[in-house]
């Protein structure tokens, strides 16, 4: 605009035009004495960049004004004791804005409230023959002193008295001095009376002694009886457990009753010689007839009949197809009518499949390992090397005969290393 102005011999300022505004001044800081030239510069430069000053800079006055608050002192008070009878005041250090004068730790002392008796009442209820009235208030004197601690109370009590014969006697006291005020007491008092714990305590200072006895023989013990203890212990809970299983399986229609009328079943067909073999070893044994099971909600009278309906399947689960397929060839229906008469038939039926399924697979399983000890022993006697495929030629489908199989392959590499 200023090289027009020249051209045409025009001034260059002109009275409404405004000055140009001048550029802000950078606001230098200089380098402290002693700094390094390198330093400063990425001290300057990380302070331009983050805007954290790097010299230090006042505060604001109207923001970060500090918080006065007011200052609480100490003084040394003077206090009572509410736990004390003698009116004593000591002197401690509290805080000023502390207005109480009681003792803070007065509320920790809590005192046994033990039961007094009149001289009427001593002469009536409580006289016996090995104790006096002198040697009686001294005991209950100790009691109220010390708060029923025994030990201390033996410990100021005359000589000639043991321990358990000091407590007897102030529970007897105490019982017999209740059971005399609640017989003459009226219906209001009575009922506090009767509740009172020590209205029917009875102090048997023979279980103490045997308590005592006990505790300090336990405490006499040595490592190696502790052990010994110990591996009782183990083995008592073994036997538990033995007993436990026992009574289960002797319950109707548990697994000893299964076993029992499995073979009873097989005594009535002919074979009872081989009736051992022959349960010993099922997965499971699932019973001819088994009462239904006890519902849960015990209360309630009225029951769905089609819970009763039997849904066993065999252990192995290789054996459900076998089962399914039995199930299939003989017509079983999957839905019963749910009457008392087809829920019985149809549960007796459904556990002898089960049971024909496990000992099909079980004879099948016996067969095989009949067929291999017949083929070893051939082989032991004509000294022939046992051929890999030896014991595949009769086919097996159960999860023993392949187990069988990798025995015999496995036994065959170590012979031949």
């Amino acid at each position: 605009m200023s090289d027009f102005k020249d051209i045409l011999g025009l001034p260059r300022q002109n009275s409404g035009e405004s000055t140009p505004a001048p550029r802000p001044s950078k606001q230098t800081i200089k380098k402290p004495a002693g700094m390094s030239r390198e330093v400063f510069a990425l001290l300057h430069q990380d302070a331009s960049s983050t805007g954290v000053p790097l010299v230090p800079t006042p505060a604001p006055e109207d923001t970060f004004k500090e918080k006065q608050s007011r200052i609480i002192g100490w003084e040394s008070k003077q206090f009572t004791n509410s736990a004390r009878t003698d009116d004593l005041r000591l002197r401690h250090w509290v805080k000023n804005n502390d207005k109480s004068n009681s003792y803070t730790f007065a509320r920790f002392n809590k005192k046994i409230k033990v039961l007094s008796y009149t001289d009427a009442e001593y002469e009536l209820h409580l006289a016996q023959p090995n104790w006096s009235k002198e040697d009686t208030d001294q005991l209950f004197e100790l009691c109220r002193s010390f708060d029923l601690r025994w030990p201390v109370i033996h410990d100021r009590f005359l000589e000639g008295r043991t321990l358990d014969q000091l407590k007897e006697r102030y529970y007897d006291v105490c019982r017999l001095l209740l059971s005399a005020r609640l017989a003459i007491a009226e219906p209001s008092a009575a009922t506090e009376l009767s509740q009172h714990p020590l209205s029917r305590f009875r102090f048997d200072a023979r279980h103490e002694r045997e308590r005592r006895a006990e505790f300090e023989r336990l405490y006499s013990r040595t490592e190696a009886e502790v052990m010994e203890e110990l591996r009782r212990l183990e083995q008592a809970k073994l036997l538990e457990a033995k007993l436990k299983a026992q009574k289960k399986a002797l319950k109707p229609g548990g697994r000893a009753a299964s076993l029992a009328a499995l073979k009873a079943a097989l005594s009535a067909s002919g074979l009872s010689s081989g009736g051992e073999l022959a349960v010993s070893g099922l997965p499971s044994l699932a019973g001819l007839i088994e009462p239904p099971k006890r519902h849960r909600n015990v209360g309630v009278q009225v029951t769905l009949r089609s819970k009763d309906v039997s849904n066993k399947k065999p252990a192995s689960e290789k054996q459900l197809t076998q089962f399914e397929g039995r199930m299939r060839e003989l017509s079983m229906p999957t839905r019963v009518l749910a009457t008392e008469e087809n829920v019985q038939l149809y549960n007796h039926c459904r556990a002898n499949v089960v049971l024909l399924v496990e000992l099909e697979s079980k004879l099948k399983r016996l067969e095989y390992e009949r067929n291999v000890m017949a083929l070893r022993n051939q082989q032991a006697q004509t000294g022939a090397q046992p051929s890999p495929n030896a014991t595949a030629q009769t086919p097996h489908s159960s999860g023993h005969g392949k187990r069988a199989r990798s025995e015999s392959h496995t036994s065959q590499k170590r012979s031949h290393h």
